[in-house]
């Protein structure tokens, strides 16, 4: 099979790029690299102002939400230049992801340019983002309001944002999580109680300081990302460019504030120690990265497994993998006692379960479920067929973790990792875009050919499943890949076609894919 190809180089070009090693200004980076920062710059000057318009989809437009492209008080959203300025936003990520995949291939093709030049790149992305308003997501509101009420001594797993009463902090939270209990864990509250405290209780500047978290986060990313690919022997710009660059990271991660960034880099910083024969220090960073989403902790599980290295037998690593629990439960305890918040996020893990898209695979079986039994004249409610297609997805969840985890030697545990991420995330209650992202950026640090692709295909699809309309069309295109495939494999079996036949088809196919 054909791998992934790059444009021939002249010598001048391929002197350019390597003259970067010796000259790492950002004049040296800029001549290197014009076309690359300009045009991303646009793109994200694009979004940013076509986010702005103050019937935008891509961003929350109650007052108090932002300082720029909200309607005044009582009065009504302009709807002047509303479809242009969608447009300009949609065209911009496209833009952006076109540059993104033109750079991924010309990054391929030289593994000399040091780190410093994908720094300067990452800024002039990001800069213009700083004009609009949290994208494609509310949940930085939320936050807020989290961190306001710990503040005040209110527990955020026994109740909701409503709490607050008729506060500036509720005003921009989406009504329906008024009520909802949070699924996070004590660091990250604990945190956001922080930042409101820092800001005087202010709503706005509260959203702000974590949004700074975010990016403060996004930059401890940047750095173990391109760590673990050199300990692992990958190319750290090539992986800068998958995780960092990525236009999921940029616009789903860092521009919306998700807390997923922070767990993210913790869960790195941890991977990365434990790598390095830091076990210890590296299950304390993902334990800390779990106490703010609970998937991270199987970053613990995989440094137990593999704490006396990768040729063990199941029985060695049994003692290795209590430790590390151990460790982790201590670390637990410690935030569950200094916050004052005890373990109450573990009973509110089924929180994000409220949200029902047909475009997820175990909601879409249940609603096909339902369906199908009320035309053979069967009265059996949704709900119940939502807790058995979730229950099959929990209990397909663990069995691909334990799969992964006894693969892990032929995976790699990084990828291993990043695989059962996205196991988890596809088997969920709900998918979003920068759930997704977890599994990426962690596949992004051993980024062999294949994977390259896929993190590709996967990161367009996510960028297609957060716009306006976007997830009927990933979950069409997914059920009919799925058709495809099954249908492929029965016929098959079944003999109806030779495979002889079709493998010079998928060879040639792939081929002309890889050499895009």
């Amino acid at each position: 099979m054909s791998t992934i190809t790059t444009s021939k180089n002249t010598d001048s070009e391929t002197d350019c790029y390597a003259a970067l090693a010796s000259r790492r200004s950002l004049a040296n980076v800029f001549r290197v690299f014009r076309r690359h920062i300009v045009l991303g710059f646009i793109s994200s000057l694009m979004v940013a102002i076509g986010s702005l318009q103050q019937l935008s989809p891509f961003t929350s437009k109650v007052v108090g939400s932002w300082w720029l492209g909200i309607a005044q008080p009582g009065s009504l959203p302009s709807t002047r230049f509303a479809l242009p300025a969608e447009v300009m936003t949609v065209v911009g990520l496209g833009i952006g992801i076109v540059v993104w995949l033109d750079l991924l291939r010309i990054v391929r093709g030289h593994r000399d340019i040091p780190l410093a030049a994908f720094w300067y790149i990452a800024a002039a992305w990001l800069a213009p983002l700083a004009i609009a308003g949290p994208l494609f997501s509310k949940d930085i509101y939320s936050y807020a309001a989290l961190g306001e009420m710990v503040s005040h001594h209110i527990s955020p797993y026994k109740y909701g944002p409503n709490v607050l009463g008729g506060t500036s902090y509720l005003t921009t939270v989406d009504p329906f999580w008024g009520n909802a209990k949070t699924p996070y864990g004590p660091f990250f509250v604990g945190l956001a109680a922080l930042i409101t405290t820092i800001t005087m209780h202010h709503a706005f500047a509260t959203m702000v300081g974590l949004r700074i978290l975010a990016l403060a986060s996004a930059v401890g990313i940047a750095v173990y990302v391109p760590r673990l690919a050199g300990v692992l022997g990958f190319d750290k710009g090539t992986a800068f460019t998958l995780a960092v660059l990525n236009p999921v990271t940029i616009y789903h991660l860092i521009s919306a504030g998700h807390n997923d960034v922070l767990m993210l880099a913790l869960l790195l910083a941890g991977l990365y120690y434990a790598k390095v024969s830091r076990p210890v220090l590296g299950v304390i960073l993902v334990t800390l990265a779990a106490l703010v989403k609970v998937p991270a902790e199987i970053g613990v599980l995989y440094i137990g497994w593999h704490w006396l290295g990768d040729d063990r037998t199941l029985k060695e690593r049994v003692r290795p993998v209590v430790t590390a629990f151990l460790i982790s439960g201590i670390v637990m305890e410690l935030a569950a006692k200094i916050t004052g918040l005890g373990w109450g996020w573990i009973l509110a893990l089924s929180t994000p379960g409220a949200v029902r898209s047909p475009a997820v695979p175990t909601t879409a079986l249940a609603y096909w479920l339902h369906d199908l039994s009320a035309f053979v004249g069967l009265s059996v409610g949704l709900g119940a067929f939502l807790t058995l297609t979730r229950l099959l997805g929990f209990a397909i969840s663990g069995l691909g973790l334990l799969y992964f985890l006894s693969r892990s030697r032929h995976f790699g545990s990084l990828k291993a990792i990043g695989y059962s991420f996205l196991v988890v995330t596809l088997f969920a209650p709900v998918i979003q875009p920068w759930y997704i992202a977890w599994g990426l950026i962690l596949l992004a640090v051993a980024p062999s050919n294949r994977v390259t692709l896929g993190i590709i295909g996967v990161s367009i699809a996510a960028m297609v499943l957060g716009l306006p309309g976007g997830p009927p069309i990933i979950a069409t295109a997914f059920y009919v890949i799925v058709g495809v495939v099954v249908a492929s494999r029965l016929a098959l079996r079944l003999k109806l076609v030779s495979g002889e036949k079709i493998a010079p088809l998928v060879d040639r196919y792939l081929g002309q894919v890889q050499s895009v």
